[in-house]
């Protein structure tokens, strides 16, 4: 009887133990306890999953065995994915295929997966493998795939210090977006062939050429839902084609005949929709001559030009009037700051647009409006501060980076002798619509004693010369209360400026200071006296004149417009008009007049306003082009917010490995030394030494046992 009971006990714990594995076999369940939540899905990135309508399937291709610093990008491309899985519906799928080298330099075992992953334009980058204390150069596939019905997208390499949730969840964004925008389009996108056929018999190529960018175009149409129309126009036989080219600021090619005259041939292509187009030329023009633009090289930028064209992602205006910086990276000559690396990491998920109030207007479709070192020898005109406030009366976002002075080093033949810069006031017209929203730009420079240290090799060592016009922004002194700054734990910045918020702001209206200066900073405000190119005669001052300053801030809220009270400012003529049609102009005037009035709109209930007391913030001293240093990580988490994406700054901070340890005072390193030097080593012996009295102790009470024992 007493046996029965046991095997039946036995019994239901086997299958206890089966029934749990079971259902651990059909439930997941994770807990990711970083700090910044690194391994898990922010919100974002479930809602988009989580919404998708139809199947789209993410192909990672990846090489076996890679070497450090890529031997951990598989498993957390893995590890994200999985997270993606389970939050998503039945529509998002994924597949990881290894790749296998060859030993002998023969065909893999998975030469097919990589013919798949090359016809995606995921081919293999060069990294470096450190071998047997040799150096090798190998080939590796680390890209990516994304299918959605007849549409791809690519990502030829991810960089394994890349934030991959945040590359994944903005790439199935963009093909969401892409996907609605272009199945709501009212007409086609065009491609136009102007190509003259007197120029075949110049070269074969140019014979099959439209029948070639025919192809390119089918092509496209596979992933575009076929929206685009493909249409060649042979100049020679429709004259009226040559003059649409003309329209489009194409200029004829000369070929010279026989007799020694010259007629006018076309060789250009253009993609438009709507009133935007983006032109080629089927010539390159190089320093040996011409040379054919192949139509197959073309696919990969068209497709891109579509995307902008159809505007799918926010539009970024970036203005380019009063010698502001230039979204190009500079030669290693110039002296003048450029933004390449931020136009390069902005335009993967933004449409930069170059904008010029001289000559044009903000596009209306812009989320957001950049202005950045605007000089102070172009005043900005009240047209222009017009267009610039009603813009943020109509919902765009503005972020000013700008400084107190503009630092200007004289011309001199002498090359051996460098004059010492001039600081001319940063006074641009700019100020005081700034003032009215109620932020403003002091005129100094502060100084810190926390800041960038310049280390030189010299004949005796390293020598460390303190740039204190180069501060070095701690924790504290960042506002991790404002989501996009949260997780940022240093800053570099460079000739800052204090920004200061208007005491009394309007109800409705907030001002934040993002990041402020250590307590040990002073200002240099004397344009005579302030030296910023000499760091070892700059001398801080007494602690006692030192204290914090603003470096930047942002207003967000309801704005009242500046020109409220003062009415439409009078449109600049344009020097360039034909003054036949000053008749018309005036004819005109006043129904011109009547429709600004009307258009005009005086309040915002939702405006945003950056101001950054630093010129240098997007430039390429400091940011970096893999996107991951916090200066690069703060100023795209500030564009994300500028276009209403804030969520996607929580997905950025992730993985940044900038986590500096606390400044604590002398007295509280010192205890924390003589704690780890004596008093463990002390309290290791006092406990050895009560262990010895406490054995010896117990020795005389055993041996006082057998003593009363004996005498019994």
């Amino acid at each position: 009887m007493i046996k029965k009971k046991e095997l039946l006990r036995f019994a239901l714990y086997v299958l206890v133990v089966v029934l749990l594995n079971i259902a651990a076999s059909s439930t997941f369940f994770r807990t990711d306890l970083s700090s910044d939540g690194k391994y898990s899905l922010t919100d974002v990135s479930r809602d988009i999953v989580q919404e998708l309508g139809e199947p789209l399937t993410v192909k990672i291709y990846i090489s076996e065995n890679l070497p450090y610093p890529y031997n951990n990008l598989e498993q957390n491309i893995r590890d994200i994915l999985a997270e993606y899985s389970i939050a998503g519906n039945k529509n998002f799928n994924y597949d990881i295929y290894r790749i296998k080298a060859s030993d002998d330099g023969g065909p893999s075992e998975t030469a097919e997966i990589e013919s798949d992953a090359r016809s995606y334009g995921i081919n293999p980058v060069q990294i470096k493998r450190v071998d047997n204390s040799e150096i090798k150069l190998v080939s590796a596939y680390m890209g990516a795939a994304f299918i959605h019905a007849d549409m791809v997208e690519t990502i030829p390499v991810i960089n394994p210090n890349q934030n991959i949730e945040y590359l994944i969840t903005s790439t199935i964004n963009g093909i969401q977006q892409k996907t609605s925008r272009l199945l709501a389009l009212e007409s086609n996108i065009e491609m136009k062939l102007y190509l003259s056929s007197s120029l075949f018999p110049v070269s074969d190529e140019l014979r099959t050429y439209p029948e070639n960018l025919e192809a390119v175009v089918k092509s496209l149409n596979k992933i575009n839902y076929g929206r685009i129309d493909f249409k060649w126009y042979d100049t020679d036989k429709d004259p009226a084609a040559a003059a649409e080219a003309a329209s489009y600021g194409f200029t004829p090619l000369s070929i010279q005949n026989e007799d020694g005259s010259s007629d006018e041939a076309w060789a250009s292509a253009v993609l438009a929709f709507s009133d935007n187009y983006t032109s080629f030329d089927v010539f390159n023009q190089t320093i040996f001559g011409y040379s054919i633009q192949p139509a197959a090289e073309l696919e990969e930028p068209l497709n891109g030009v579509i995307e902008r064209l159809i505007g799918v992602g926010n539009k970024v205006a970036w203005l380019t009037d009063h010698g502001t910086i230039q979204l190009r990276s500079g030669a290693q000559q110039t002296i003048e700051p450029t933004a390449g690396i931020f136009g390069g990491l902005a335009s993967e998920r933004y449409n930069l647009q170059t904008v010029s109030l001289e000559k044009g207007v903000i596009p209306k479709d812009a989320g957001s409006l950049i202005i950045a070192r605007p000089q102070p020898l172009s005043q900005f005109t009240d047209w222009e501060l017009y267009q610039i406030d009603q813009f943020l009366m109509k919902g765009g976002n503005v972020a000013v980076f700008t400084d107190g002075f503009m630092e200007y080093i004289p011309q001199n033949n002498n090359q051996f002798q460098q004059q010492a810069p001039i600081y001319i006031p940063r006074n641009t017209g700019l100020e005081k619509l700034l003032e009215f929203y109620g932020v403003s730009v002091e005129k100094a420079f502060v100084m810190d004693q926390k800041c960038f240290n310049q280390q030189q090799q010299t004949a005796g060592g390293i020598v460390e010369t303190p740039l204190y016009f180069a501060p070095e922004i701690q924790p504290d002194k960042i506002n991790s209360d404002i989501p996009y700054l949260s997780g940022i734990k240093g800053l570099i910045m460079l000739n800052n400026s204090p920004v200061r918020i208007a005491g009394d702001l309007p109800e409705g209206r907030r001002g934040r200071v993002l990041y402020s200066s250590s307590d040990k900073s002073w200002l240099a405000d004397d344009p005579q006296n302030i030296n910023l190119y000499n760091p070892q005669m700059i001398f801080p001052p007494n602690e006692a004149e030192m204290e914090s300053y603003p470096l930047a801030a942002v207003l967000e809220g309801s704005f009242t417009s500046y020109f409220a009270d003062k009415g439409v400012p009078q449109r600049p003529e344009d020097p360039e008009q034909d003054p036949a049609e000053t008749v018309d102009e005036q004819v005109l005037f006043g129904i011109n007049e009547l429709s600004k009035q009307e258009n005009f709109v005086p309040s915002t209930e939702s405006g945003k306003i950056f101001v950054f007391g630093s010129s240098f913030v997007p430039t390429d001293n400091l940011l970096d082009q893999n996107g991951t240093s916090t200066n690069t990580v703060m100023i795209l988490n500030v564009l994300d917010d500028l276009n209403g994406r804030g969520d996607y700054a929580l997905m950025r901070r992730k993985g940044l490995s900038f986590n500096p340890l606390d400044d604590t005072p002398s007295a509280v390193r010192t205890f924390v030394k003589t704690l780890n030097i004596a008093l463990i080593p002390l309290l290791v012996v006092l406990a050895g030494i009560i262990v010895w009295l406490r054995w010896i102790r117990r020795q005389k009470r055993i041996a006082a046992m057998f003593t009363e024992e004996a005498d019994d």
